[in-house]
């Protein structure tokens, strides 16, 4: 074990062993409890072990004698955030950045099973200081398949419904689908994952559009799914040229091809079409993970990598090499019409969430972390700008980190929000978030379980990733 991890592992465990009689208080705080009412100011919280004990005036509040006192004048208290789209294969560098920037949860959605399983009963447990991991484990995808990482292939119905059976049995939290599931295999998933109560969430394949996913129950969309094809006037006729076309031979007609359909796609946009999509949306109550951060930073790498970014000191060297657009996996074979294209696509993006959000369709914040340009724990305060940027209010935007996974993961009566009884996970800033969204980066402290980090504490963390960063080759 790397001596910066056990010395992270150590010290979470001394303050596990003093977590069930330890008392904090929080005085003179302005409470935003992402239930929808207005802030309340000089307000007081008593947290007990790892729970909110009560939220009140002074007044009418005992304050045991022993307890931690810590003086909230000028700051503003809200929930800690989640990050409902993650992959990570490592917890030295990415646990402490989760940490340091309040994001007290994540949903992992395609990674080793029995390594996230291992460390979220590490952080349950007090051995190890990090967000609460909710997982899938493996993809699953068809034959040929597009996912990345530890995968399932499935190839029909018998082979699909053995894949969810296995992951239930193991512990998995929800089933991830993809790209290239074949439409009897896809429809097997649905149905032995509703008998096996665990949720679908993924991709939409290739094979099934957004509707018919949203009204066979996949619970969770990511990336927007395939709206945009689906919305589009000329139906199947929209992939005609590329059938056509046949194999990729030069790498660089791969983009070529993107930028030709999506450009005919996004030019045949019918906004009845995507209406009816949002209406079957909201009906089946089908959430959104747009990961809008990913797309930003695949849309603009050029201008990402030319600019000084103080959080690069956080990813190893390797990783850095392979984030050039030289080198990156999604740009190295760009073409100018390619480019064109995505800043474009981009662009619509943003207004298919502002759309979506106005006819009532849920959102999530997901930031698809391993991407190039995305962070841990950093991104998830830009994601929720850029949900502001695409038509949320700063208030809808923080509910999609805080309250809504927890409606989602069927917890809202424990979690999502500041109020008694609630698990007592919370972050401290020094200016009101509904006022700019940009001050949720304003981090004074956060609370882990009932546990205090003051801002030393939280740039220590970030330290400690840091010179993991240096470590790792």
């Amino acid at each position: 074990m790397r001596p910066l991890l056990a010395l992270i592992i150590l010290s979470v465990s001394a303050l596990a062993q003093q977590s069930e009689s330890h008392v904090l208080v929080i005085n003179h705080v302005t409470v935003i409890d992402m239930t929808g009412a207005p802030p309340r100011n000089d307000m007081t919280l008593v947290i007990g072990g790892a729970r909110i004990k009560a939220v009140g005036r002074i007044d009418n509040i005992r304050i045991p004698r022993t307890a931690q006192i810590v003086d909230g004048r000028g700051l503003f208290v809200i929930p800690g955030l989640w990050d409902m789209h993650v992959h990570f294969t490592e917890v030295a560098r990415t646990f402490p950045m989760f940490i340091a920037n309040g994001v007290t949860g994540v949903r992992n959605v395609g990674g080793d099973l029995d390594q996230l399983l291992k460390w979220r009963a590490d952080v349950a447990a007090g051995k190890l200081l990090g967000p609460r991991i909710v997982t899938c484990g493996p993809i699953i995808d068809g034959p040929d398949p597009a996912a990345h990482g530890p995968t399932i292939v499935v190839a029909n119905a018998a082979e699909a419904r053995e894949a969810v059976d296995d992951l239930k049995r193991r512990g998995a939290d929800c089933i991830k689908v993809y790209d290239r599931l074949p439409r009897e295999a896809y429809f097997a998933i649905i149905d032995e994952a509703r008998k096996k109560k665990i949720p679908v969430v993924g991709h939409v394949p290739l094979s099934i559009t957004s509707l018919e996913a949203s009204n066979a129950g996949q619970v969770s969309v990511e990336h927007l799914g395939t709206i945009f094809e689906g919305a589009s006037t000329l139906g199947a006729d929209l992939f005609k040229e590329d059938r056509a076309a046949g194999p990729v031979k030069d790498p660089s007609e791969f983009p070529r091809r993107i930028a030709r359909r999506g450009t005919l796609m996004l030019d045949t946009y019918d906004p009845q079409k995507a209406s009816e999509i949002f209406k079957a949306f909201v009906k089946n109550g089908t959430w959104q993970v747009p990961t809008l951060e990913t797309k930003w930073a695949q849309t603009f790498i050029d201008d990402l990598f030319s600019k000084e970014d103080d959080r690069l000191k956080y990813i190893p060297a390797a990783d850095r090499q392979w984030w050039s657009p030289q080198k990156n996996f999604f740009a190295r074979y760009r073409t100018p019409e390619y480019i064109i294209y995505k800043k474009r696509l981009f662009e619509r993006e943003l207004q298919l969430v502002g759309d979506m959000h106005r006819a009532g369709v849920r959102f999530m914040t997901g930031t698809d972390l391993s991407g190039a340009y995305v962070f841990a724990g950093f991104s998830v305060h830009h994601e929720m700008e850029l949900l502001v940027l695409a038509g949320l209010t700063p208030l809808e935007a923080l509910q999609a980190a805080t309250k809504n996974p927890a409606i989602f993961l069927g917890e809202e009566k424990t979690s999502g929000t500041v109020e008694a009884g609630k698990v007592a996970n919370l972050v401290l800033l020094e200016a009101n978030p509904l006022d700019n969204i940009h001050n949720t980066q304003r981090i004074n402290a956060v609370i882990v379980k009932g546990e205090y980090l003051s801002k030393q504490k939280l740039q220590s963390l970030l330290d400690q990733a840091a010179a993991e960063a240096k470590l790792t080759h």
